[in-house]
């Protein structure tokens, strides 16, 4: 195979691999590893979402008003609704801080009905070698 081929080969390869799904389990960077996963959130891409996070993961509402998801069979089935959801259904992260492991955005909803507005609530993620092992969404108001 001729250089140019193999450079051709890389270049379509490369557009057709998501760029959540790349960076999550190969960067040692938190922030990153949470920004690909809020990448393929707003993509919709269930299957990328769930590739930044870890096997034994635990999403936990401190609020108590949600039952707490663990594993990934169970956060998929949790976010499942992303195949659903209208293509302008979306978050954006008004704020980020980032402490060693520690990712903490504070995030607002785009794209629901009206009457519901635009929420907004923080999300805190723990991320070792990669991917995300730990989300707590302390209570709001």
């Amino acid at each position: 195979m001729s250089r140019l081929m193999q450079v051709a080969s890389l270049s379509i390869v490369s557009l057709l691999w998501p760029l959540s799904a790349a960076a999550c389990g190969k960067s040692a960077d938190p922030a990153a590893v949470v920004q690909a996963q809020v990448d393929a959130y707003n993509a919709h891409d269930i299957d990328a979402f769930a590739a930044c996070y870890a096997d034994n993961v635990t999403i936990s509402d401190l609020s108590g008003k949600r039952p707490e998801i663990k594993g990934i069979d169970a956060l998929k089935k949790a976010y499942a609704f992303l195949a659903k959801v209208p293509k302008a259904f979306h978050v954006e992260i008004v704020q980020r801080a980032v402490t060693g492991p520690t990712v903490a955005d504070y995030e607002r909803v785009i794209g629901l009905p009206p009457e519901k507005g635009q929420p907004e609530a923080l999300a805190v993620y723990e991320v070792r070698d990669g991917k995300i092992l730990n989300v707590w969404f302390p209570p709001h108001g």
